[in-house]
């Protein structure tokens, strides 16, 4: 009976595993460094990981330099949706520097990709610091 309890719960692990998949190397990278660029205050610069629209203008949302980043953790790591879309949350503490105001949002992110796993963006809006 122990065994086949065993055997079930290793089945189980292994097909979460293969639904889920690995997400590829591009896409980890980026992610990661979309995470490094908000840990490390650099707000203004999460333009450069949406999609970018030749007709439109690139904004960087007013108010980034008011803010004030304490933490940045994965609640989720990245999840496959598609192929060539994943999703993935992470929770982002910061500070509104003028009002000393702590703060803490869920930043649902969705990844996607083009042209096959080559380049990778975010397609959802960028959080938003209130």
């Amino acid at each position: 009976m122990r065994y086949l309890l065993l055997a079930t719960i290793l089945l189980l692990t292994a097909c979460q595993t293969a639904r889920h998949g690995t997400a590829p190397e591009r896409l980890t990278n980026r992610s990661v460094a979309f995470g490094d660029v908000v840990r490390w205050g650099a707000l203004e610069k999460m333009v450069v990981f949406t999609k970018i629209d030749p007709s439109k203008p690139v904004t960087v949302p007013a108010g980034l330099d008011n803010v004030r980043v304490t933490g940045y953790e994965l609640a989720s790591g990245l999840t496959e949706v598609t192929p060539t879309r994943w999703r993935q949350t992470a929770v982002i503490d910061y500070v509104l520097q003028d009002r000393q105001i702590v703060r803490k949002l869920m930043d649902h992110q969705i990844w996607v990709s083009d042209d096959e796993g080559e380049n990778w963006y975010r397609e959802n809006p960028l959080p938003q610091f209130n």
